[in-house]
Formats: structure tokens, C-alpha cells, sequence
């Protein structure tokens, strides 16, 4: 099954190579892997740093308009601290310290604000006009 790739993924500051990666490196395992997009590491910036360089790159999405490959972004008092994949029905692939990557409900996560952004070369499915 291909959801066991990124169980395998152990939490791992800044990581970049699989499966030690960050919440942003799964982000980009999983863009790379299951959608064929690339995205930059940003390794030498903060989240922050990266959410700002990469916005350009994505737009916000309003429910219940979710697609599997959304990205959700996770903020506390207006800055981005965490980011997951939107994989349908309410749940999210994620990881996070001291933990395996694993699927969870979005709203099992208690955060002030929480944004979903659609890449602009996500493939469209069969549903979108």
C-alpha cells in the first residue's frame, strides 16, 4: 500500500533525506512521490521563511473544497509552525516531534488557525471543472 512509504518516516529536525524527514520534508516526499511536483527544501530558513517564499506557489482553499494533496498549514498567533497533506475525509498525514509520521483527524489538532492551500500544478480531479 502506498500510504506504508511515509509510515516508515521518523521525525527528524530539518530532515530532508528519507524517511528522516520534517513536516515540510514529508511535504515534499509526498509532492515529489505521489504527485510528481517539486518543492524547495528551505533547510537554511525557519518555516515562517519558507511559508513566505513558497506562498506563491499555492493558493488558499475554502471549505469543504479539500483535495487529497492540500497542504495544511498550522499557525499560532499568525505564524505557521507546522504543515500536513490533506489525504480526504477529514484526515491529514502529518508528523511532529517525537513521533512516526502517521495519518490523524484535522480537527483532532488543537490550533488558533488553520489554512488549506492548493498548489497551482496539483493535478485536477475528476470532479473539478
Amino acid at each position: 500500500m502506498w500510504l506504508n512509504h511515509y509510515l516508515l518516516i521518523r521525525h527528524t529536525p530539518n530532515g530532508r533525506k528519507y524517511p528522516f524527514l520534517d513536516c515540510w520534508g514529508l511535504v515534499i516526499e509526498f509532492y515529489r512521490r505521489e504527485l510528481g511536483i517539486e518543492l524547495d527544501d528551505y533547510t537554511d530558513f525557519s518555516i515562517q521563511d519558507g511559508y513566505e517564499k513558497e506562498r506563491s506557489c499555492f493558493y488558499e482553499i475554502e471549505p469543504p473544497h479539500y483535495e487529497f494533496g492540500d497542504v495544511i498549514a498550522f499557525f499560532r498567533h499568525g505564524l505557521i509552525f507546522h504543515v500536513a497533506v490533506y489525504l480526504g475525509r477529514g484526515e491529514m498525514l502529518h508528523t511532529g516531534l517525537n513521533r512516526h509520521c502517521r495519518v490523524e483527524k484535522i480537527k483532532s489538532m488543537q490550533f488558533v488557525e488553520t489554512k488549506i492551500y492548493r498548489h497551482t500544478n496539483l493535478p485536477k480531479r475528476k470532479n473539478e471543472t
